[in-house]
């Protein structure tokens, strides 16, 4: 009895502490679902922070990458704080939106935002059961909410309150956009990595191929990276990819889209990138594209200011039109890599073996002005100590043209190094309209920023045309004599200026003198012309640089761009009109909507006579044919009509070439950083092997080319008898003809024929002259 009496005690016991048990559970879960509630509604009213209205959902804008292309329609690059470009669902492959959906949220179209079912498998498997791969329960409609709105840092509640707030905001995305808009959104906002956002910018990023072309492999790969974008990178960690697209592909098996034997010939299929990144300093044309977005900066800030807009290059999609040709540009850039890289080996060779002492100071000079040397000083260092930090050998990325260099090298030795770079530059204008089709700034964007098309660098013999030009319009007759020798100017401060071959002998024409770079025949011809002339002429046609009014800018010693000085050749093709170089087009906004639009060449000035720029011009040709560029006939063969000048400055610190084809004019400059660095051991290369064999080199592939060679063929306007005739002379004489003392009273037969012939010439030019000085025309 007893026993039975304290089993039936025990036996009440147990099912009133059941009952307190059982009333304690359902109590905590009522006390933790009433708090879930309070929590999530101090979410949704804010209490963590401000949630996103109907309003504000309903004008959704993201920042958009602006795209800026070449002639053709090609993309040449982008400006962005982050790379996205929006598409419409119709751009976007199916295969893309299968994959998407059948691996991030199979029941997007029947769900109102928050998939039920996925948050129940998430909690019971995840959380209760403590499984790792039981999956997501974010629908895409929370991950567009987490795409759109960033997530806080809330302490320890970070996670449940940005889990809420990407709840409630998907509900409000899915009661005002439909399904379709909520994908598009998703797909066009969706962070790829690498600072990469949307479908179209990562297709682009990985294959280099618009969205609606992707395959369902590369599809795969792209949805794939979404579950970790750092972790999946294909460039980075292929074989994880791999593994990963075949996931992706096993749910488009699991959810019928494919068969299996089409899944099991695509997991065969090797990973295949073509990987084309899109930023600042690489791709095609990065110096250009870098002028291109400081224009439209200072256009966009004046149409701002105008139209009360806020458009921004970086966050608005702008659309903006060139006028480059991505074939020359693509020419340019090899051309220029085959031929300096070439170039390149003579330098490194030619100052190893000079000794580095004698440039200590200068070294010392760009040290003290480096910014590592100004941090270095911020730490209290003196200067003695940031000297030997500087010989302290480090590890550091230069410059090469087979990419980046990793090397271990003193910071004092890779100035020195850097000082031996030989720079260029190379631009290409179509002289009908003003177009520029190529545009190559340096050697790296990476590594130089300085922009060789813009800097002023003296421009040596490649300015003598402007003179020579200038003594034609004055009368001065290209078939007399010069002689070569030295002379003294007084009127100019006893200048006496020496030809740079050390060669002062014979007699020169207007036309030899120009073709073999003559300076002591320069010099004579703007002592006759006068300074002020020369450089008035010269502002005409497009030289806007400060030209300072000594002579000696007749042999090239002021500084002007490789553009400026380029454009001004027009003056020579374009029977003597300017022309202004044009690079930007049309600037539209994402919208279609046009903001700039430039339909035709400015007004042009007349600078030069029809017969002076046919004159000048066949002097020209006979630098090509047989003076100072030469090696365009001989080493690299080129058939068609071309002309140009060579320039080289004082210890070859700058080589110049400017030449033209009937439909293309292109400036090529190379020269070493720092002039006073040449100053001091000078440089192997000059005009003729280094700048010209640049040039020579991208004209014959452009030859070559099926659709480039328009730009090469056709012929200059053949030269009239007439003119012909003025130049019909010898461009050397070792001597002047012996005179009798009748032909030195009254001329030989022919200069007696060829004096008449001249007056007779140009009795209409200065009659003209003589009634325009008495009415002069309106």
């Amino acid at each position: 009895m007893g026993s039975e009496k304290s089993f039936r005690r025990r036996g009440k016991i147990s099912h009133k502490s059941a009952k307190f048990w059982a009333k304690v559970i359902v109590i905590s879960i009522a006390a933790i679902v009433a708090s879930g509630i309070l929590f999530f509604f101090t979410v949704w009213a804010g209490f963590w922070g401000k949630l996103p209205g109907k309003s504000e959902l309903a004008n959704i804008e993201n920042h958009i990458s602006s795209e800026v292309y070449a002639a053709g329609g090609e993309l040449l690059g982008k400006y962005f704080i982050y790379d996205r470009t929006h598409v419409n669902l119709d751009q976007i492959s199916e295969n893309v939106i299968d994959c998407l959906i059948s691996t991030e949220d199979i029941r997007f179209y029947n769900h109102n935002g928050i998939d039920y079912r996925s948050l129940a498998r998430v909690f019971f498997r995840t959380l209760l059961m403590r499984e790792s791969s039981a999956g997501g329960g974010s629908t895409l409609s929370q991950q567009l909410a987490k795409n759109l709105y960033a997530r806080q840092n809330n302490g320890i509640f970070s996670m449940p309150v940005n889990k809420a707030r990407e709840m409630i905001i998907a509900r409000r995305l899915e009661k005002i956009y439909e399904k379709d808009d909520i994908l598009l959104l998703y797909l066009n906002t969706v962070p790829f990595g690498e600072n990469v956002f949307g479908i179209s910018a990562a297709s682009l990023r990985f294959f280099n191929k618009n969205p609606y072309d992707l395959t369902i492999e590369e599809a795969a790969v792209l949805v794939g990276m979404l579950k970790a974008t750092s972790f999946f990178n294909p460039r980075r960690f292929p074989e994880r990819t791999i593994n990963r697209r075949n996931v992706v592909i096993g749910q488009l098996v699991r959810y019928e889209l494919i068969s299996q034997a089409e899944a099991d010939s695509l997991r065969e299929i090797p990973l295949q990138l073509n990987y084309s990144p899109f930023s600042h300093n690489l791709g095609p044309a990065p110096y250009f594209r870098e002028k291109v977005r400081q224009d439209v900066v200072r256009f966009l800030h004046d149409y701002n200011t105008e139209h009360k807009t806020s458009y921004n290059i970086f966050t608005d999609g702008l659309k903006i039109h060139t006028t480059l040709d991505y074939e020359l540009q693509q020419l340019a850039e090899k051309a220029m890599k085959k031929q300096v890289t070439l170039q390149q080996k003579v330098m490194d060779a030619y100052y190893q073996r000079l000794p580095r002492n004698r440039a200590e100071v200068l070294i010392k000079n760009l040290m003290v002005n480096s910014d590592r040397f100004a941090a270095l000083q911020k730490n209290k260092l003196s200067a003695q100590e940031i000297e030997n930090v500087f010989k302290e050998k480090a590890s550091m990325d230069i410059f090469s043209w087979d990419g980046p260099q990793s090397v271990s090298l003193s910071p004092w030795d890779s100035i020195f190094k850097m000082q031996h770079i030989l720079h260029s530059g190379l631009i290409s204008i179509d002289p009908n309209d003003g177009h520029v089709k190529a545009w190559v700034g340096g050697n790296d964007f990476r590594f130089f920023q300085f922009d060789n098309v813009l800097a002023k660098r003296q421009p040596g013999s490649v300015f003598k045309p402007f003179v020579y030009a200038t003594a034609l319009e004055m009368g001065i007759d290209p078939c007399e004599y010069v002689s070569n020798e030295i002379k003294i100017y007084e009127e100019y401060d006893e200048w006496s200026p020496e030809n740079v071959s050390g060669e002062h002998e014979g007699y020169y024409s207007m036309m030899g003198a120009l073709a073999h770079s003559i300076n002591t025949v320069s010099a004579y011809y703007i002592s006759l012309t006068g300074v002020l002339p020369v450089i008035e002429k010269a502002r005409k046609a497009g030289i806007h640089s400060m030209l300072p009014a000594v002579p000696s800018i007749a042999l090239g010693t002021a500084n002007v761009s490789l553009l400026e000085m380029t454009a001004a050749y027009a003056t020579f093709l374009n029977d003597g009109y300017t022309l202004d170089p044009v690079w930007i087009t049309k600037i539209e906004d994402k919208d279609g909507n046009i903001l700039f639009n430039r339909m035709q060449q400015n007004q042009s000035d007349k600078v030069w006579e029809e017969n002076t720029v046919m004159l000048t011009r066949e002097m020209l040709k006979a630098v090509v044919d047989s003076g100072t560029a030469g090696r365009l006939r001989g080493q690299f063969a080129i058939r068609g009509d071309l002309a140009g000048k060579t320039g080289t400055t004082q210890n070859n610190a700058d080589t110049w070439f400017v030449g033209f084809t009937p439909g293309l004019i292109t400036g090529v400059w190379t020269g070493v950083e720092n002039p006073a660095f040449a100053a001091i051991y000078g440089s192997p290369v000059s005009s003729g092997t280094s700048a010209v064999p640049i040039w020579g080199e991208y004209t014959r592939t452009i030859e070559i080319s099926r659709s480039a060679r328009k730009y090469t063929s056709g012929h200059f306007l053949p030269l009239p008898h007439e003119l012909a005739g003025m130049l019909d002379c010898a461009m050397y004489l070792d001597e002047l003809p012996t005179e009798s003392w009748w032909d030195r009273l009254f001329g030989t037969p022919q200069d007696r024929e060829q004096r008449r012939e001249r007056r007779d010439r140009e009795r209409p030019s200065r009659f003209r002259r003589f009634l325009e000085s008495i009415f002069p025309p309106d």
